[in-house]
């Protein structure tokens, strides 16, 4: 634990820079201030750093009283007492103990002594940093070579449709679910090398994972070469059977392509099991790592298939594998420092506590937004096809104006993927009085603005 004289001492030109501070003008325009809110007297960096952190709660609190351990594990994250954040789906937020790994890891690179190489500069961008590739390696089920850590989900979905040599006419069929990151890479290259784009609607819900196969059935011909579709969708959050689809991808001849954003630290996966060729991940969101940070896996053998997209010296070394594709200039290496400490909070709390505890809270904002009138549930019932991301659609109702009104009134933060359809994604800072907040809320605003 470092003292406020301490932080200062390594921060060397903290004197000239403003510190970032809860009453700062630029912050109160975005954040809803809360009534008679005391302001602190010191800057951020001072208020959640330089104290004693608060202790992990232990696993006996878990087994006696687990809503007493869920709040105390709460104590990591730097919320504002009354603020209700609901939008995991876009972003995480850091827990202390990531936070602190981060910050500690810019303070010691910025002396540029960390190595005694002379040569070596924290620069992630260059070279394959295998310190931090086989922790994650080993974290998602894949070998060294099959790892690329690129900067976030769009990067690596852009690699992969950039890479793949296709000819004029060559199909690729995805979901009407996939994001515009997912999508775009590859009308882009509909539109520049003359490819043949396929979009299969899903159903909200399926009824069954054969239902999902047999639309990608449909859509095939001998011109398939490419089938891409998410782990979790960005949509509705349905989890889709990425396992079956691959092995009707192998059996097929075709390459299968997995974007599983809203994957990791939600549940455990193992890539070699699920049998894709490409997968790509974003921590920032359910393992809440820093931000910037994408995990990109290229099935062995599979990598001399790709042409480089950002490239730098080395972007034709291809016994570098996967690594190859690191080669995309200067990112800061702290960033890394932090997914390593988020991948150690995730393994101290449990992953089948998480797990659970996400499907918990799933499956009570489900529960209690279908109750409403008016309500269109697409998060499928049960947990076969579901996760962490709950979407329920009010037809006509103005989403938009209530998410407005909820954050500048009541300080909770959530968010739609259409006008008039949310898309709630809990995560384990929440607790089942936090849902039961925001669907009171929403009940109460609906009966006074729905005609």
């Amino acid at each position: 634990m470092m003292n406020r004289r301490e932080w200062l001492g390594m921060l060397g030109a903290a004197a000239v820079i403003p510190p970032l501070a809860w009453n700062d003008a630029t912050a109160a325009a975005h954040r809803a201030p809360a009534s008679n809110a005391a302001v602190p007297p010191e800057g951020l960096i001072e208020q959640f750093l330089c104290h004693a952190q608060p202790p992990m709660p232990a696993d006996a609190l878990y087994a006696r009283d687990p809503e007493a351990y869920w709040a105390g594990l709460r104590n990591q994250w730097i919320f504002r007492p009354g603020f209700l954040y609901l939008n995991n789906g876009t972003n995480g937020s850091c827990p202390l103990p990531v936070l602190r790994a981060y910050i500690e890891s810019i303070l010691k690179e910025e002396q540029m002594e960390s190595s005694d190489d002379p040569e070596a500069y924290p620069l992630w961008g260059y070279g394959s940093w295998d310190e931090f590739r086989k922790p994650v390696a080993g974290f998602v089920g894949a070998n060294l070579d099959e790892i690329a850590l690129v900067r976030n989900a769009t990067e690596g979905l852009n690699y992969i449709a950039n890479g793949l040599d296709l000819r004029p006419g060559d199909e690729v069929i995805y979901t009407d679910e996939e994001h515009g990151s997912g999508k775009s890479p590859w009308l882009l290259k509909q539109k520049r090398y003359g490819i043949v784009v396929k979009e299969v609607t899903l159903p909200k819900p399926p009824a069954t994972k054969q239902q999902i196969l047999d639309l990608f059935e449909a859509a095939r011909t001998p011109r398939t070469r490419v089938v891409m579709a998410s782990h979790i969708t960005t949509i509705t959050g349905c989890v889709l059977p990425v396992r079956e689809l691959c092995a009707w991808a192998r059996e097929n001849y075709l390459l299968s392509f997995i974007d599983g954003a809203h994957v990791i630290g939600q549940f455990p996966i193992n890539l070699h099991d699920i049998g894709c060729d490409f997968y790509i991940t974003t921590p920032h969101k359910w393992l809440l790592s820093p931000k910037g940070i994408g995990v990109l896996y290229i099935r062995e053998g599979a990598s001399d298939q790709l042409w480089g997209t950002v490239v730098t010296g080395g972007w034709d070394d291809y016994k570098n594998h996967a690594a190859r594709l690191m080669q995309f200039g200067s990112t800061s290496v702290c960033i890394l420092a932090g997914l390593m400490a988020a991948i150690q909070f995730w393994q101290t709390v449990g992953p089948e506590r998480i797990e659970r505890r996400i499907r918990q809270l799933h499956a009570r904002v489900k529960a209690a937004m279908g109750a409403l009138p008016g309500a269109v549930v697409e998060s499928a019932p049960g947990e076969e096809f579901t996760a962490g991301i709950c979407t329920v659609d009010y037809p006509g109702f103005d989403r938009m104006a209530f998410e407005k009104w909820a954050y500048t009134r009541h300080q909770i933060r959530c968010r739609g993927t259409s006008p008039s359809r949310f898309r709630i994604s809990a995560h384990i800072y929440n607790s089942p009085a936090d849902l039961d907040r925001f669907t009171g809320l929403l009940s109460d605003y609906r009966k006074r603005n729905t005609s």
